[in-house]
């Protein structure tokens, strides 16, 4: 906490005073910015939604203000508010604060301590990000350091009448191509180490990578030992793209798709996905449809695998949709059974599909026109009545199977 605070100020100047529980939004990035905060109680964070992630940006303390921003021509909220425990907070209107500023040397300074301290407290939070930047552009960034002195070096030990860009310097192939740096890879490796605190071992991992994106590449030049070779200037862009590209490949990854985005990726009606699921035929291979795991089972197993339903033993036939993984003879024996009323209830329920027409197909011409002559003009079935006339069918149908394998 500074020593020097705005809230002597706030104390002293009557001003009103709001209580905010854990928890509770203050205010919203955007919004009008029509007066400052002074905390005098609890802890309020300062934070900002980006791609949906809440990220706290700050957090606030007794005798700390927020709200204002000076350097604004049209005052707006530039982040959130949130009270992160119970809190009480002094409100001071702008017009008052524009007054009392140049009037109060004691509020000036306690805003000036305020502001230094979350100065500081941003600095720390940006060196906290940047130690968390992807490791390949860290190495690219050091090997950009590393290669504009090789550059530099090769540059004045020319004799000054190469032409950039020659032969002569060691840069490249011509004039027309990138500057090509050539220092050792002991070179690299003793930077790191003294740079970054990695291990030859760690660092030469990373080499690999970069290496395996053709980002450099290896020379031995007699005399001189093994040489990383790449394009100081150009190589933090490239390797900040293929982070970029990773990372959206890491966001695909854990991306969700709805039914119909499914239906649409693998180019399968989307009731056909639902029998599917139904039946659970997509339990070991697909997790909630994630995106990556779709598209590596699209290119593993094929359109045909979210398109063909898998054959079932009669062992395993539960739900009258089963009924298509059943042989004709079996279906007509087990049809010929039950009333026309009743298995038209059970078609009814079933609507249009596999497992209809293979009901259907199973049937005389004359059971058929019976049958279809039932459906005609029937009202909506009762869908437990439709559910036991079903497993009453597939049972039979199921008995029939196993008869016949015995």
């Amino acid at each position: 906490m500074t020593t020097s605070s705005a809230l002597p100020f706030a104390q002293q100047g009557g001003f009103s005073q709001v209580r905010a529980f854990a928890g509770d939004v203050l205010f919203t990035e955007g919004m009008p910015a029509p007066h400052l905060y002074v905390v005098k109680e609890g802890v309020v964070d300062l934070y900002l939604v980006r791609e949906d992630k809440r990220t706290v940006i700050e957090t606030l303390s007794r005798g700390q203000c927020f709200g204002i921003e000076p350097h604004l021509a049209q005052p707006v909220r530039r982040h959130s508010a949130a009270a992160r425990s119970y809190c009480e907070l002094y409100v001071i209107d702008g017009a008052t604060l524009s007054g009392a500023i140049t009037a109060s040397p004691e509020l000036t300074q306690g805003m000036l301590d305020t502001l230094s301290q979350r100065l500081s407290a941003a600095h720390e939070a940006i060196a906290q990000r940047v130690n968390y930047q992807p490791e390949l552009l860290v190495y690219a960034e050091l090997l950009s350091l590393v290669g504009m002195a090789d550059l530099g070096r090769r540059a004045g030990t020319s004799g000054g009448g190469a032409r950039p860009g020659s032969r002569a310097q060691g840069h490249g192939p011509s004039h027309n191509g990138p500057l090509l740096a050539r220092p050792p890879l002991q070179d690299v490796l003793n930077h790191a180490r003294l740079l970054l605190g990695h291990s030859d071992r760690h660092a030469r991992h990373l080499l690999e990578r970069l290496h395996g994106q053709h980002l450099i590449r290896y020379e031995d030049e007699k005399g001189q030992g093994r040489q990383v070779v790449f394009a100081p200037r150009e190589i933090v862009a490239q390797a900040r793209k293929i982070v970029a590209d990773e990372a959206q490949v890491e966001r695909q990854s854990h991306q969700y798709l709805g039914l119909d985005e499914l239906a649409s990726l693998v180019d399968v009606d989307r009731g056909v996905l639902l029998r599917k699921l139904a039946a659970g035929e997509f339990a070991e291979d697909v997790f909630t449809f994630r995106r990556a795991e779709i598209l590596h089972v699209l290119d593993t197993k094929g359109r045909r695998y979210f398109s063909e339903r898998k054959l079932k033993p009669p062992q395993e036939f539960s739900d009258i949709a089963d009924v298509e993984y059943a042989d004709t003879r079996s279906i007509f024996e087990a049809v010929s059974r039950v009333d026309a009323y009743d298995l038209a209830k059970v078609l009814q329920a079933l609507g249009e599909g596999d497992a209809r027409q293979k009901i259907l197909g199973a049937l005389s011409a004359r059971r058929r026109e019976e049958v279809e002559g039932e459906l005609q003009g029937m009202a909506a079935v009762d869908e437990v009545e439709a559910q036991r006339l079903g497993t009453a069918l597939i049972a039979q149908v199921k008995s029939a199977m196993l008869q016949k394998a015995a």
